[in-house]
């Protein structure tokens, strides 16, 4: 891909993350970041939390987030969105 190509490609990816990385916090599923040194990734998203959903939930929201996983692993390692501190702080105080 051309350089701009990846800009918009990777902006649309991070746009549409944002609300499925607020769906999934507010339906409790865990999700991280981890550190891939020898995969062709430089980071690897890992969710958790799916033991209290249907296997057939599970195995959908499971789908959806690694689809999505360069989106929300770049909304996960961003910082500056207020919104998404606010649903962090919410979620560390249960």
């Amino acid at each position: 891909m051309s350089g701009y190509r990846e800009d918009v490609s990777g902006g649309f990816a991070r746009k549409r993350a944002r609300p499925l990385y607020l769906e999934l916090k507010s339906l409790g599923v865990d999700l991280r970041v981890e550190a891939h040194l020898n995969g062709p990734h430089r980071y690897m998203l890992s969710v958790g939390g799916l033991r209290c959903f249907s296997p057939a939930h599970a195995d959908r929201i499971a789908r959806r987030a690694q689809d999505n996983a360069e989106g929300l692993i770049h909304v996960i390692l961003t910082k500056r969105d207020p919104d998404l501190e606010a649903v962090r702080r919410e979620g560390s105080n249960l």
